[in-house]
């Protein structure tokens, strides 16, 4: 089992990092069909792969990638970044984790990033295995020697013409057999048969000797949009979560082949947007934070077809538009780009608002703003933010939070101004 560690847009290629050409063409079966210019995770170039936006694990058959984010010109390592994605992602995805410097070792391989999914996973299922799992009754049909429930006169004819011993009947069962529970054992297996940590896959390995036989499931999105959460299964809402993220990236070896994939990978440019949307939703309490919020601003009579726009974050009061926020995973050239600003110019038009702005992530550990504004209104804003990415994880949020607050209302903060960012 190989561990190899780089980061997002990074290429290797066969002999470095202990990349080997089994390696590559594990990467390229896992291409299979698809468009390689398309191909969301990484592209094939000359004797090697090269990564794309998206950051993550990804575990192909003996070997295990990790594709961490990191902005340009910054001189921090990867256990800097590793942690910045664990954070966003525990955020995001409302996962207790611990980082990999304080949580216990024996639960910490090489690949931290995914192992804290599985971790999290395990204790959730731990807990519930502790308190009893759900029950449910459902119906079944079986050709019995017994007869037991209802007897199905037309089958029992087809089935039984010769062996009259028997009873095709339709019984109800109190068991296990509930679409969570079939869930989350399948998740087991999954873990078990993908996790290169010894002690993370004896955990699972433990848990499933003693969890319920239940039957297999088909694993679609569909089946999570379309799960319902009572009183008896709320307990479920965490480790679900997290098996949905497990289970949707998971792709189990072909017949005859050797190949396990699990691709837990994340596009940054989103991920940054729902940490940034996450964080200012639980922060602002005096505002109301949306995210994604539609808004049409053309339309073609002809065919009644309608063009949209869909900024990351608006934030309202009193029913008002009083901010809307594009938050963007790049540090800018000293000045946005074209396209950034004709999005932000049409923004502050469509929501009628005076306070639009850019958000970017800084390599130095101080927020920032820079004002600006379009010249058509000297009083409609389009600034540059900066969030700092401090050392101190619960200090990059209140840093975030303050920044935005004293955007939002300068007169009553003293707003964070500078003339140029140090890029």
């Amino acid at each position: 089992m190989g561990f190899i560690s780089v980061f997002e847009h990074e290429a290797i290629k066969v002999g470095e990092h202990g990349f080997s050409e089994s390696h590559l063409q594990a990467l390229e079966r896992f291409i299979g069909n698809n468009d390689e210019t398309t191909f969301p995770y990484y592209s094939l170039i000359h004797n090697g792969v090269k990564f794309r936006q998206y950051v993550g694990v990804l575990c192909v058959d003996n070997i295990t990638i990790e594709v961490l984010p990191k902005t340009d010109r910054d001189n921090c390592g990867k256990d800097y970044w590793r942690d910045k994605l664990i954070f966003m992602l525990s955020k995001v995805y409302r996962l207790d984790v611990k980082t990999p410097s304080t949580v216990n070792q024996r639960t910490v391989s090489d690949s931290p990033v995914l192992d804290v999914f599985i971790k999290c996973f395990l204790d959730e299922v731990d807990k519930l295995v502790n308190c009893g799992l759900v029950k449910c009754y459902h119906k079944d049909e079986d050709n019995q020697k017994a007869l037991r429930g209802k007897l199905l006169i037309n089958k029992q004819i087809q089935s039984n013409f010769v062996h009259k011993e028997r009873f095709f009947v339709r019984y109800t069962t109190y068991d296990y057999e509930h679409v969570v529970n079939r869930i989350i054992r399948q998740t087991l297996g999954a873990v078990i048969r993908t996790s290169h940590n010894t002690y993370l896959r004896y955990r699972a390995t433990s848990i499933l000797f003693n969890f319920p036989e239940v039957k297999d499931i088909v694993v679609t999105q569909e089946l999570f949009e379309n799960l319902y959460f009572d009183r008896k299964t709320d307990d479920y809402k965490t480790a679900i979560r997290i098996a949905q993220l497990l289970l949707l990236h998971y792709a189990p070896a072909h017949v005859g082949g050797s190949d396990n994939y699990l691709a837990l990978m994340f596009d940054m440019n989103k991920l940054w947007e729902e940490f940034i949307y996450c964080t200012l939703r639980k922060k602002l309490s005096d505002y109301e934070v949306s995210s994604q919020v539609v808004k049409r601003y053309w339309h073609f009579d002809e065919t009644n077809v309608y063009k949209t726009i869909r900024p990351d974050i608006v934030i309202t009061k009193e029913k008002m538009v009083v901010a809307v926020l594009d938050t963007k995973w790049k540090c800018p050239e000293k000045t946005p780009s074209d396209g950034d600003l004709h999005q932000m110019f049409v923004y502050s038009q469509m929501f009628n608002t005076r306070k639009v702005a850019l958000l970017y992530p800084s390599y130095n550990e101080n927020s920032l703003r820079l004002p600006a504004h379009f010249t058509n209104n000297s009083d409609s804003n389009c600034d540059m933010l900066f969030l700092g990415l401090s050392q101190n994880n619960n200090g990059w949020c209140e840093q975030l939070t303050k920044n935005v607050c004293e955007w939002l209302n300068p007169s009553n903060h003293g707003a964070n101004q500078k003339k140029s960012p140090n890029l």
